[in-house]
């Protein structure tokens, strides 16, 4: 066999080896992602990742594949030399390598359930064109009595957390803070206990949780659409909670310790609701941090509050209405990021960083509660989505619901229909307006439905199955109308 054959045999082995352990990676790391995240962030730039992720990745994988490929290669030679056919050594080579790759590709089909995405994505659905409400053609008041807005976004801050006794699963809430917010203020639950929204396909990660809790929309990027840079137009068709308070004069601001641009932020926040954004970049241009300082994706949570702060400060000495989205980062996936006011109680660091986040957001909530602009500012805290971290999540019974993070604080309305709901996050929308006071024509935007009101959402409607099958298939009034608008 010639040297470039071999090199070229290598090559493919190596491949076969990086790919299969690359998913292994993948699932481990995020609790495996859908087709529909996997397209969505080969859209946008990945350039603003956590270095701490790609380190993770360069260190673990790309030796792992080359010792991998070195061995199996003189594995293969040793065969070789057992069966006396050293000159020869052509067939067993290729053999392996077609085999290799077969299995690679074969297991990347199953995980990722390619062949299932594309069979659904070769049928129709007009699902959002029969269930969308398009908001800017729905009257939508407000009352004298309108509130202040700050929603505070938990990264992968999920109910599995609480206590058992309120309906989480570990014996001593990991989350006593966010658990005892969530039993003394309005919490909407699945359940008869503490509990949270059910995932629909494209509300898994957080842009996508961004644009469902405040366009009411699911995200679903079509393969063969353009990718997005910072001037990109996008979702250009959505009418979100951002405009709708743009509209009513509300100065508006995104905070966050990553880089905005990261998957499509920026361009979603400066397009729907003109925000102004104090991401990790603009935190050093006008000084909040150290220009050498980069600790995670950016800048940690306790910064985030601080900085939080003073800027709420500034808007409400400088605005009559404002309206804040703070986006944390320190339990991201895999690992979470340890501060130096993180607990040691536990021997395993993310539940010591989990148990930090509840303290720190608890805190951020008493000092807003000590403001006077707190009597007409609502407080809404989400988590953005389920832990991608199976790292607690191993001894969880099979029947157990996991389900993202919720609770409202001075809400200008209350509910007494708050427990046994079936809802997703898109039901956030209408539900957050209509919480700093808000009338809705019909409690529904876009395909979420106003949970104070005792109206079905499309979940208790249709049911979870049915929708995320439909969700799954191709909708071309989504893509032309809110995708493209058209």
């Amino acid at each position: 066999m010639t040297r470039k054959k071999l090199i070229i045999i290598h090559i493919l082995l190596y491949l076969s080896f990086l790919l299969f352990f690359s998913l292994l990676w993948i699932e481990n790391t995020f609790s495996f992602p859908s087709i529909n995240q996997i397209i969505f962030h080969m859209k946008f730039s990945s350039s603003n990742t956590d270095t701490g992720i790609i380190y993770d990745y360069l260190i673990k994988i790309i030796p792992l594949s080359l010792i991998c490929t070195f061995l199996t290669s003189k594995f293969i030679s040793f065969i070789q030399r057992i069966k006396n056919n050293k000159h020869n050594t052509k067939p067993y080579h290729y053999r392996f390598c077609i085999l290799a790759l077969t299995i690679s590709l074969v297991f990347v089909c199953l995980k990722l359930n390619i062949i299932v995405y594309f069979a659904n994505k070769a049928e129709l659905s007009n699902f959002y064109e029969t269930q969308y409400i398009a908001p800017q053609n729905t009257n939508i008041s407000f009352s004298k009595k309108k509130h202040n807005l700050i929603h505070i976004y938990l990264e992968s801050i999920e109910s599995s957390y609480f206590s058992q006794k309120n309906g989480g699963c570990f014996e001593e809430s990991l989350i006593p803070e966010l658990e005892k917010l969530a039993l003394e203020n309005t919490h909407f639950s699945h359940s008869q206990k503490l509990g949270g929204a059910l995932t629909l396909e494209g509300t898994q990660w957080t842009t996508a949780s961004v644009i469902a809790q405040t366009s009411g929309i699911t995200s679903s990027l079509p393969i063969e659409n353009q990718n997005y840079d910072s001037q990109s137009l996008f979702l250009p068709g959505v009418y979100s909670l951002g405009e709708v308070l743009e509209k009513e004069n509300y100065f508006q601001e995104v905070i966050m310790g990553s880089d905005a641009r990261f998957a499509g932020l920026s361009n979603y926040y400066t397009q729907h609701g003109n925000y102004k954004i104090m991401d990790y970049n603009k935190a050093i241009e006008v000084g909040y941090i150290p220009k050498d300082y980069h600790v995670f994706w950016g800048y940690e949570d306790q910064k985030l509050f601080e900085i939080a702060k003073k800027e709420i400060s500034k808007a409400s000495h400088q605005n009559e209405y404002f309206n804040f989205e703070i986006m944390t980062i320190d339990p991201h996936t895999p690992y979470g990021y340890v501060c130096d006011q993180c607990p040691k109680k536990y021997s395993h660091t993310y539940k010591n960083v989990i148990a930090c986040q509840s303290h720190q957001v608890y805190d951020f909530v008493k000092w807003i509660q000590q403001q006077d602009f707190y009597h007409n500012t609502t407080i809404v805290i989400t988590g953005d989505h389920k832990s991608m971290s199976s790292q607690l999540l191993t001894n969880m019974k099979s029947d157990y619901i996991r389900t993202p993070y919720n609770c409202i604080i001075n809400s200008v309305t209350s509910s007494q229909n708050t427990k046994n709901r079936l809802f997703n996050v898109i039901d956030m929308y209408p539900t957050i307006l209509t919480s700093i006071g808000a009338t809705i024509d019909n409690n529904k935007l876009g395909i979420g439905t106003n949970l104070f009101s005792n109206q079905q959402t499309i979940l208790e409607k249709y049911g979870l199955d049915y929708i995320n099958n439909e969700l799954f298939k191709t909708d071309v009034y989504y893509q032309k109308k809110l995708v493209k608008k058209e």
